[in-house]
């Protein structure tokens, strides 16, 4: 593996290098290495605890935590105004991700109906059913399925075992049993999404199913029937979108977060974990709670309901520790 300055480091990540600009590094590490050859993120104040001897060769961080660090002894540093970009673009300078020309794997099923880009990859025991559409670049994951009438854009890449254009939840309550209504939309994931392992998108009932270019969605989510996910939207793992959802560009849902059906989350709107959406939330909102909240009014009831501690019962004040 190559070395580089860490001026050179810089340049390549966009940041400013300070202190031993001419410092070799050998590698990307995280901090708790202490190896005098490698870069580590700082990415939190938090984080500076750990600056205790032996140090990092260099550090990425912003300018505070930079000052932090230079002055606890570390040698070098790249200020970033994002270190977690700057870092992205350091891991490809030392893990470059090798060109991949198109392959399915043996134990791959891809029916003759299906139309594969000849760029794309398909992992073991994954299965492309008639009619989808698989774009160039794409990665399907082992164990992943395609089903009819999904449509995949370029440069996706489908996780493990995610399961793509299968029916959603259509039953309607009815004697002796639930009444099925059948599914016969589709689903669209456009250019550069992320579909984690194990996520579902199911199909439309009537329409399309779509995820926006460049959305990314985490491992175990479900993305319900007629949903629509913006372009850039990050959905992290366990969330779960009820039918004809809409989530705006840029936004964020936090860890488990539900979305009941027919609901909007705005663009550029931010869901704090675990809250539950029962209502429309605005563009650029921020809320959290079950059910979901302005975030800083939530804050303030869980300080009001916090039990309160030896000493605040005088003052008559809760505990805002929240």
């Amino acid at each position: 593996m190559p070395s580089y300055t860490v001026a050179r480091l810089a340049e390549l990540a966009g940041g400013t290098a300070v202190g031993e600009t001419e410092r070799l590094i050998d590698g990307i590490a995280a901090l708790e290495a202490r190896a005098g050859y490698l870069i580590s993120p700082l990415l939190r104040e938090s984080m500076t605890r750990q600056l205790t001897a032996p140090l990092a060769g260099a550090v990425i961080a912003t300018a505070e935590l930079v000052r932090i660090a230079l002055n606890k002894g570390v040698p070098a540093a790249i200020v970033h105004t994002e270190p977690l970009i700057g870092l992205a673009w350091i891991i490809d300078v030392f893990h470059p991700e090798e060109p991949q020309a198109g392959s399915i794997h043996p134990s791959a099923v891809v029916d003759p109906g299906a139309r594969l880009h000849p760029t794309a990859r398909v992992g073991a025991k994954a299965v492309i059913e008639s009619g989808a559409e698989v774009g160039e670049g794409t990665w399907i994951g082992p164990g992943a399925v395609i089903c009819a009438g999904s449509v995949i854009g370029r440069f996706v890449r489908i996780g493990p075992n995610a399961v793509i254009g299968h029916e959603g939840f259509g039953f309607v309550p009815s004697i002796p049993i639930p009444t099925r209504i059948r599914h016969v939309g589709t689903v669209v994931i456009e250019d550069f999404a992320d579909i984690g392992a194990c996520t579902c998108v199911d199909r439309g009932t009537l329409g399309p199913t779509v995820v926006r270019t460049g959305a990314k969605i985490d491992n175990l989510v479900q993305i319900g029937h007629n949903a629509e996910v913006g372009r850039g939207a990050l959905i992290a793992a366990q969330c779960g979108l009820a039918g004809s959802t809409r989530v705006g560009d840029g936004a964020m849902l936090g860890g488990q977060v539900g979305v009941a059906d027919h609901r909007s989350v705005g663009a550029g709107a931010r869901v704090a974990g675990q809250s539950g959406v029962i209502g429309d939330v605005g563009d650029g909102e921020t809320v959290a709670g079950t059910p979901a909240i302005e975030r800083l009014r939530w804050l303030r009831a869980m300080a009001r309901l916090t039990p309160r501690r030896p000493g605040d019962a005088e003052t008559g004040k809760a505990t805002e520790d929240t």
